[in-house]
């Protein structure tokens, strides 16, 4: 059986971090301030849907 020359493989479609600083652009940060953000949002407006319409928790 012949051995096969190994070689990398390929990145995948569509990969975004290539290259020096990308995760940690002025972009991709503002971007994450942003969903993180919209997640406390989320959580504290459901949090409150609950306590405040929930007869029990007060």
């Amino acid at each position: 059986m012949a051995r096969r020359r190994r070689i990398p493989a390929r990145p995948l479609a569509g990969y975004r971090d290539i290259g020096p600083d990308v995760r940690h652009s002025r972009r991709s940060v503002t971007r994450a301030w942003f969903i993180l953000g919209l997640l406390i949002v989320g959580y504290l407006a459901w949090t409150l849907i609950v306590y405040f319409l929930e007869p029990g928790l007060r």
